[in-house]
């Protein structure tokens, strides 16, 4: 009876062992896809979503051609609203494996909580564009919304230290020319 219990234990530890060293090893953004595959799909994708304002103008994300580092991507929220660029990097893990990642750039000023606010709130709708394409689903708002809320309250102490420095500044200014 011992030894069927001990077999049992040790069972249980070895699945669990496999089952935990997969999901510490997962990427989410590796793709079952080759490198000229991924290109290829990014390219041809579009994604058009309504806007939260009301009826209009739609939001609308496409590939914009390869680069030398994987797809360009552009979005603009309205006809009317500049065009924001993004870069999918793509990268071969092996020749049936590719990872992707949305590099957005960053602000001269990355020093500024609000610059890093801003830099960070760009990605989101490109890397779920990027997911929803490759895993051919439709595109998930909600997964946009954590994230952008997310990125926020992260730096929300920082935006806050920031607004009332400016809002001192501001003050001694007005004193100083009176």
């Amino acid at each position: 009876m011992v030894v069927k219990i001990a077999f049992l234990l040790l069972g249980f530890l070895l699945v669990g062992g496999l089952v935990g060293r997969e999901a510490w090893n997962y990427d989410p953004k590796a793709y079952p896809y080759s490198k000229d595959e991924v290109q290829a799909m990014l390219v041809d994708a579009k994604t058009t979503l309504p806007r939260r304002d009301g009826p209009g103008d739609m939001i609308k994300i496409w590939g914009a051609g390869r680069s030398s580092k994987g797809v360009k991507l552009n979005m603009k929220y309205a006809s009317w609203a500049p065009l924001l660029e993004c870069e999918a990097v793509i990268t071969s893990i092996t020749p049936k494996e590719s990872r992707v990642v949305a590099d957005c750039g960053e602000s001269a000023n990355s020093n500024s909580a609000i610059s890093r606010t801003q830099d960070s709130l760009r990605a989101p709708m490109f890397e779920e564009h990027i997911a929803a394409t490759l895993n051919k689903r439709a595109f998930n708002r909600k997964m946009v919304d954590a994230k952008e809320t997310f990125a926020v309250f992260q730096n929300m102490p920082g935006m806050q230290r920031e607004a009332m420095q400016a809002a001192v500044d501001d003050a001694r200014q007005r004193a100083a020319s009176r």
